[in-house]
This record gives structure tokens, C-alpha cells and sequence, in this order.
């Protein structure tokens, strides 16, 4: 069994520390707000919770050493328009945050640190000839969140090559599942918003949340993947695309919960123009080869469980 620091008690986090917890390791979280019921209800364990904020190094350490981890799992971050509002606080926390957990991991000689990354860094203006794997070169696509990400990216990798330290960049597609997204989200929003409206009986909307051409993938999968990268005995790179590998459009998920749900019926919004539209959904033969990684959820499925995962909550 081994002790396992999340950073982050949003979908993401909740939903690793339960894969984790479910084989048996010793999940511990560190978050500024945690949201105590959604933490119960996602685990279904009694997760310990330290309270902090990752802008302040001190408390950071302090929880690291606390808890002496085999490995962080870094998820805490602002996402999308979240970290766009204000971009000084989008870079305060998600670049300054990530730095200090990098700093923590190392006075605390913590062998492994997996980061939150995001097809979002993908630099979707060069030739995309086939599915983008790890090596697919990156951009900030000119939004504080992304730009956010790409430095966590280029500034971790350079800290674990100057200590040692194992890193793991994870880079999700687009996460729907059960979440209260209190960090933001497009996507996230959009799928749980359309689910709530099938099981209610009303027309659903997509809105601008969800692109043209995206890739979405449900969070248990993603959740198991990250429980991999975790407790692994070694990670051979230092970064994992994490996806369904399949690309879909507004037309595509609505046509899915039309499938599922009897009498749906809904539409879509006008998508957000994309200046470099995303052709190729990501290459996960490494993922697959090095962690053990398959999505076991279809989108029919994936929305499925969802329901269900409301409708307990009801």
C-alpha cells in the first residue's frame, strides 16, 4: 500500500483518490476549499483532507513532509475562463502552485510527481497527419490557461532533470463526469448539463462550451489511468496522453443521448470558431504500452453512468 498526495479535491482529484482507495493505497488530499460531501460521496472512503493553498510554499511543504507520499498527483489548477478572468491569478495558481508542489516534492525527496497537463497544449496549427502523440509539438494557443499549462510543462520537466525526481505529465482530453467544476471548465458543464436534462425530460442544450471537433473521455477512465501512473514500478516517459481516442462533434454527442435516453431530444449550439480546428483525436499506444491504460467507457455508456451517478444523488 502506498501514501498518495493529491493536490485538488475536484472531479479529477475525487474520482483518482477512489480508484486508488479501491486498490488498496492511502490517498491523502491537500485543497484550499474542499467540498467535504462531494469528497464522501465520490470516494465512498474516508479520505483525510489537508487544508492550504499551493501559492504558499510553506503550507505546501509543511503537508508533503506531513504525509511523506510515494508519489503527488498534482490535479489542483484553474481551468479555462476560470484562469482567463483574471490572468495573474491563472498564472498565480496553476504556474506558481505547480512550481511549489515541484519545490515541496523535492526538499521532501518524494521519487514521483504526475502533473494535470491538457490536449490543450497540443499546437493545433501544425500538420495534424495523424493522432498526436506525446511528441506532437506544443503552443499556448494564446489563452492564459493554456499558456499556464505548456510553462508547468517546460518547468517541471526542467526541475525533476535538475533532482531526480520521476514526472509524469498527464494530458487529459476533454473530462465529463461527476464534478461541481469549482475550478472551471467548458466541456465538464456542458456533458453534466445534458445529462440532468435527459433524466428530467427537457430539451437539452449544448452550448459553447463544447467545440466544433473535440475529444472527450469519461473521468473513471481518466481517474484509472492516473492510478497507474501512481503506482507503477517505473515510468519509462515523462508524458502520457490520457483520452478516448476518438474525436466527436456537438452532432455526435447529442445523437449518443439520443441513443440511451428515451425520448431525448436536444440541440447545439453554434460551436466557438477555432482558428486551428483539432483533426486527430490523441495517440494512446504509449499510455496503452507503459501504463496499462484503456478507456472502458463508450460515450453511450459514459453518459449512462453518469445518469446513474445522478440519479443516486438524487
Amino acid at each position: 500500500m502506498s501514501r498518495i498526495l493529491i493536490t485538488g479535491a475536484g472531479m479529477v482529484g475525487c474520482h483518482v483518490a477512489r480508484a486508488l482507495a479501491d486498490d488498496r493505497h492511502d490517498p491523502v488530499f491537500f485543497d484550499a476549499s474542499p467540498r467535504v460531501d462531494y469528497i464522501r460521496r465520490v470516494t465512498g472512503h474516508d479520505v483525510e483532507v489537508l487544508h492550504g493553498d499551493l501559492r504558499d510554499l510553506t503550507t505546501v511543504v509543511e503537508a508533503v513532509n506531513r504525509v511523506r507520499p510515494a508519489a503527488v498527483v498534482h490535479t489542483a489548477a484553474l481551468i479555462g475562463e476560470a484562469a482567463q478572468v483574471v490572468p495573474h491569478r491563472g498564472f498565480e495558481v496553476n504556474v506558481v502552485g505547480s512550481v511549489n508542489v515541484a519545490e515541496a516534492v523535492r526538499l521532501a525527496g518524494v521519487p514521483r510527481l504526475l502533473h494535470a497537463s491538457t490536449i490543450g497544449v497540443n499546437d493545433l496549427s501544425q500538420p495534424q497527419d495523424a493522432p498526436l502523440a506525446e511528441t506532437f509539438p506544443i503552443a499556448s494557443g494564446g489563452r492564459i490557461y493554456g499558456a499556464s499549462k505548456v510553462a508547468c510543462e517546460q518547468l517541471l520537466w526542467a526541475y525533476s532533470r535538475a533532482y531526480g525526481f520521476e514526472l509524469g505529465l498527464l494530458r487529459f482530453a476533454g473530462i465529463y463526469g461527476l464534478g461541481h467544476f469549482a475550478g472551471g471548465s467548458g466541456i465538464g458543464p456542458e456533458i453534466l448539463g445534458l445529462v440532468r436534462a435527459a433524466i428530467d425530460g427537457v430539451p437539452a442544450r449544448l452550448g459553447t462550451g463544447m467545440p466544433a471537433s473535440y475529444e472527450i473521455v469519461h473521468v473513471k477512465d481518466v481517474a484509472r489511468g492516473v492510478a497507474r501512473a501512481a503506482t507503477v514500478a517505473t515510468l519509462p516517459h515523462h508524458i502520457y496522453n490520457l483520452g478516448q481516442g476518438v474525436l466527436v462533434e456537438p452532432a455526435d454527442v447529442l445523437a449518443a443521448a439520443g441513443r440511451v435516453f428515451p425520448g431525448f431530444s436536444g440541440e447545439a449550439a453554434m460551436p466557438r470558431p477555432d482558428l486551428h480546428p483539432r483533426r486527430q483525436p490523441l495517440d494512446l499506444t504509449r499510455s496503452r504500452a507503459e501504463l496499462g491504460y484503456e478507456p472502458a467507457f463508450t460515450l453511450e455508456t459514459g453518459l449512462l453512468d453518469l445518469a446513474e451517478e445522478l440519479r443516486v444523488g438524487c
